[in-house]
């Protein structure tokens, strides 16, 4: 049985990764006969000789996060509640609820 392996020179190889800069991977495989898997090897390898940059991680620093206030760190609990009305709509409020403009929340959504 003959050997069905093609043999691609530098020159070949370093073409396709070239191409694959303005075109996708994919197509560029299809149009030349060359599995996609292989063609991406091919640009690892060769990538930075036709200027293709590998991706890469960025080092970041994040400020370590701010320790909560007093306020911030009480229960939910403490901080209001929440009204779970007959239509299955819930509501939450603060302690600090204007109770008259709750009332009307509340009337206009169980009247819906």
């Amino acid at each position: 049985m003959a050997d069905v392996r093609r043999r691609w020179s530098r020159e070949e190889k370093l073409a396709l990764v070239a191409e694959t800069k303005t075109a996708p991977v994919s197509r560029v495989a299809r149009e030349h006969g060359v599995a996609s898997g292989l063609l991406f090897r091919w640009r690892k390898a060769l990538g930075d000789q036709v200027g293709l940059k590998e991706a890469s991680f960025v080092p970041l620093m994040l400020p370590a996060p701010e320790k909560p206030s007093a306020a911030a760190a009480s229960s939910p609990a403490d901080s209001g509640i929440e009204i779970v009305l007959r239509s299955g709509c819930r509501v939450r409020v603060g302690r600090d609820v204007d109770k008259s403009a709750l009332k009307r929340v509340i009337e206009v959504l169980e009247t819906e």
